[in-house]
C-alpha cells in the first residue's frame, strides 16, 4: 500500500514593535530575566489590555501580501489553558474572525514553484519563556525558572492547509514566509532568536484518498535543518505504524535533536478543549477599508515580484531565488553590476561566491566605504578580455576589500595583467619545447594531459603573467608544426 503525507504548517511570528500588544511595556532582547513587565503582562486583578495598532497594521500587512481575504468586523478571544508561563490561565488570541483568511505563498524548489494554500493569519500575544535546568525537558528537570520579559510581545500566527507534501516543501515554505517578514519590516526573522518558531502537523493516508490520517503534532524544531529532518522521520515513523497495523494516535510529540527522534509530550487538544471566548476587556476590531488601504500603500515590493525581475535579468529561478532572499544590499549590488556588464552568471557568481565567501573570510559584515559596484564590474571586464586571470581577479578583489584603490591599481601594482603578445609567448615556449622533447615526444603518442605539464612549465617562466589559454593554443601549434 502507498501512502502520502501530508503536512500543514503552524508558524509564529515575533513582530518588531517597540512595545508589546496590549500594553506600554517595551519589547527587550536582553538575558536579564524579567526586567520588562507590568500588571497587565503578568496579568494582575484589575489591569486592562490595550491594542498595540502598530502591531494590527503589521499583520494586516501580512495578510494582504499573502493574498488573504481581510476580516473587516474582527474580535480577540481568550484561549484557556494552564501553564506556568501563562500567568493569567488564558492567551489573547483569535479564534473564529482571524485578521486573514484563504491566503496563499509561491514557493520555489531547485527550477520549479509551487503555491501553498494559507487557511489563516491571526494575531496573538507571546507567552513568558520556560527554562528547564537538568536535561531542558520539563519532565526530568531539577527546577524551572520563569523569565515574564517575552509575554505579551505581538506574535502573528500564519496557518497553512494541510497541503505540503514533503519536507522541502515544509523548508522552502518556511523560508518564503521568513523573507516575506523581513522584506515588509515587521520581524527581524531570526529563528536562533524565536522570532519566528514552527510546528508542524503530519499525518499519512492510503494514496488517492479523499480522508485525511490521524494528525500529530511535532513541535521544539528550532531550525530548518530540524524541521526537515523531523518532518522525514515521523513520516517514516507514521508510515511503518500504518504498514504494521498500529493505530496512530492524536497528539503532540517533541523533537529530539540530539537522538533525531520525535516521543510523546501531551494528547492533542482540540478547540473545545480551550473554551475559546470574547474578551470582555477588549473592544470588537473594526477594519475600515481606509485601514486597510494605508496599509496596503506601504506594501514594498514582494519576493515573488523581486524573482520575476531577476529571471528578466537572465538569471535561473534557482539562482532569482536565492538572491530574493539575500540582503538588500546584495540584490542592489546585482542589478548595479548586471547593467554595466550585460553578464547575469558573472555578476550572480562573483557577487554570491567570491564576494561574499572573502567578507566572511575577513570577518567583514558590509563593504567598505570605497568599495564600489564599478570595481566588480571592472574586475568581470577584465576577465572577460583574458586581461588577468581568474585566480588574479581574487587577489585584486581580495586588496579591494582591505585597501582604498582600483582594480587596475592593484594590477599594476602587483604585476596581475596577463601576457598577451603572442611574439613574446611563442619565444617562450620554443625554449621550454627545446627543454622537454621528451615530454613533446608522449604528447605526440596520445599522452595529451602532458599538455597541462608544459602549460604550467610556461606559467611558471613567466610568473603567472600569461595568458594559460592561449599559453595551450600556442603549445599545440608549435606541436604539431
Amino acid at each position: 500500500m502507498s501512502l502520502q503525507p501530508t503536512i500543514g504548517i503552524e508558524t509564529h511570528i515575533e513582530l518588531n514593535t517597540n512595545t508589546k500588544m496590549f500594553c506600554r511595556c517595551g519589547v527587550v532582547d536582553t538575558e536579564d530575566p524579567n526586567v520588562s513587565l507590568c500588571p497587565t503582562c503578568l496579568g494582575l486583578p484589575g489591569a486592562l489590555p490595550v491594542p498595540n495598532k502598530k502591531a494590527i497594521e503589521s499583520i494586516t500587512l501580512l495578510a494582504l501580501s499573502t493574498g488573504c481575504e481581510i476580516t473587516r468586523k474582527g474580535m480577540f478571544h481568550r484561549k484557556n489553558y494552564f501553564y506556568p508561563d501563562l500567568p493569567k490561565n488564558y492567551q489573547i488570541s483569535q479564534f473564529d474572525l482571524p485578521v486573514g483568511l484563504n491566503g496563499e505563498l509561491e514557493i520555489v524548489i531547485e527550477e520549479s514553484t509551487d503555491n501553498i494554500q494559507i487557511e489563516r493569519v491571526h494575531m496573538e500575544e507571546d507567552t513568558g519563556k520556560s527554562t528547564h535546568s537538568g536535561s531542558g525537558r520539563i519532565e526530568s528537570a531539577t527546577s524551572t525558572a520563569l523569565d515574564f520579559n517575552r509575554s505579551g510581545v505581538p506574535l502573528v500566527e500564519i496557518v497553512t492547509k494541510p497541503v505540503i507534501t514533503s519536507s522541502k516543501q515544509a523548508v522552502a515554505y518556511i523560508e518564503e514566509l521568513r523573507q516575506l517578514a523581513i522584506d515588509l519590516n515587521i520581524s527581524e526573522g531570526r529563528l536562533e532568536k524565536g522570532n519566528l518558531r514552527f510546528d508542524a502537523n503530519i499525518s499519512v493516508a492510503p494514496e488517492g484518498s479523499s480522508e485525511l490520517g490521524t494528525k500529530v503534532e511535532i513541535k521544539n524544531m528550532n531550525s530548518l535543518r530540524s524541521l526537515e529532518r523531523a518532518i522525514d522521520y515521523e513520516i517514516e515513523r507514521q508510515t511503518k505504524a500504518v504498514e504494521d497495523g498500529v493505530e496512530i494516535i492524536q497528539e503532540t510529540r517533541h523533537w529530539d535533536e540530539n537522538k533525531e527522534l520525535t516521543s510523546t509530550m501531551r494528547s492533542k487538544e482540540g478547540s473545545a478543549d480551550y473554551r475559546y471566548f470574547s474578551d470582555p476587556d477588549l473592544p470588537n476590531m473594526y477594519l475600515s477599508e481606509d485601514f486597510i488601504n494605508q496599509v496596503k500603500s506601504t506594501m514594498p515590493q514582494l519576493p515573488k515580484k523581486q524573482r520575476e525581475e531577476l529571471v528578466d535579468t537572465g538569471l535561473s529561478l534557482k539562482q532569482a531565488n536565492i538572491l530574493s532572499k539575500s540582503d538588500v544590499w546584495i540584490k542592489s549590488l546585482y542589478f548595479k553590476v548586471h547593467k554595466q556588464t550585460k553578464d547575469s552568471e558573472a555578476s550572480f557568481n562573483w557577487i554570491t561566491g567570491e564576494l561574499q565567501g572573502q567578507m566572511r573570510k575577513s570577518n567583514i559584515e558590509k563593504l567598505p566605504d570605497w568599495f564600489s559596484y564599478e570595481y566588480l564590474s571592472e574586475i568581470i571586464e577584465l576577465i572577460k578580455n583574458s586581461k588577468i586571470s581568474f585566480t588574479s581577479a581574487k587577489v585584486i578583489l581580495s586588496e579591494l576589500l582591505n585597501t582604498d584603490s582600483t582594480p587596475n591599481e592593484v594590477a599594476e601594482q602587483k604585476n596581475l595583467f596577463q601576457e598577451n603578445d603572442t611574439d613574446k609567448i611563442s619565444e617562450m615556449i620554443v625554449q621550454i619545447l627545446e627543454e622537454n622533447q621528451d615530454v613533446v615526444e608522449r604528447i605526440k603518442t596520445g599522452e595529451d594531459k602532458l599538455v597541462g605539464f608544459l602549460v604550467g612549465l610556461v606559467m611558471k617562466q613567466s610568473n603567472g603573467s600569461v595568458n594559460p589559454g592561449m599559453a595551450k593554443e600556442l603549445l599545440l601549434k608549435k606541436i604539431e608544426d
